[in-house]
């Protein structure tokens, strides 16, 4: 399995993380069997202990823990199947079969504590899952990668804003979205939130100034609920 977690290109969504998690199961709704989970630990062991360790925890933690939680939920189930089918096994990524990969991710699912189920996890539903923690769905984590739409606006210290957003919710793909992506967006799909856009200069805000736009980029402390950029589309749609 790849050392590291890279980032991964995915589709454009426009659902908040609310509607999303209203429709769909979670990792606590036990989507994995025992006998799936046992398989993965032998695949696991097989080609994933000599960079993750045994017990999950080499590599910083990266597959077990709160960072293992901080970096997948409120994503689904289908990002980190990508991600490791991607990147693993670290020498020949993406050459094991499907249910190989399924197996791991159900052995990874029951090492980080997540229930048993009585039915494998399946290609199909990989999209319906969500990783969250046990309480449900929280605020995304500084450092998480975003997606968000709403206005951009100046403000008085010609500083730059993305007011009356949509909630900020995962994805992975830094960059701006396709053109086709943009046009599906709904123009109003706005919301209540405001975010100071950090590092913006760069992509130009006064050409979106007082146009609904993406954004994307990763969650800052300082300014808080800060957005630092890393790309700016507008939706071609002035705000309201």
């Amino acid at each position: 399995m790849a050392a590291a977690m890279s980032l991964l290109v995915m589709p454009l969504r426009i659902q908040s993380q609310d509607s999303q998690s209203s429709r769909n199961k979670t990792v606590w709704d036990g989507v994995f069997s025992e006998d799936q989970a046992s398989r993965g630990r032998a695949s696991y062991n097989a080609s994933c202990a000599s960079c993750h360790g045994a017990d999950l925890t080499s590599y910083k933690g990266a597959l077990k823990g709160q960072k293992f939680m901080d970096h997948w939920r409120e994503d689904a189930l289908e990002s980190l199947y990508s991600n490791i089918k991607k990147s693993m096994p670290r020498n020949a990524p993406g050459t094991l079969e499907t249910a190989t990969y399924l197996d791991i991710i159900a052995y990874i699912l029951q090492q980080n504590g997540f229930p048993v189920g009585v039915s494998d996890l399946s290609p199909g539903n990989l999209k319906s899952i969500q990783v969250t923690g046990k309480n449900g769905t929280e605020s995304l984590p500084i450092g998480a990668l975003v997606q968000v739409y709403g206005c951009i606006r100046e403000n008085r210290a010609n500083a730059w804003t993305l007011a009356g957003a949509t909630k900020a919710f995962r994805t992975r793909n830094p960059d701006r979205s396709s053109d086709a992506d943009l046009k599906q967006a709904q123009a109003d799909m706005l919301g209540d939130a405001n975010y100071p856009l950090v590092d913006a200069a760069f992509y130009h805000p006064e050409r979106y100034k007082d146009q609904i736009s993406e954004v994307k980029g990763f969650l800052v402390a300082d300014p808080r609920d800060g957005i630092s950029v890393t790309s700016l589309a507008s939706l071609s749609t002035p705000c309201p």
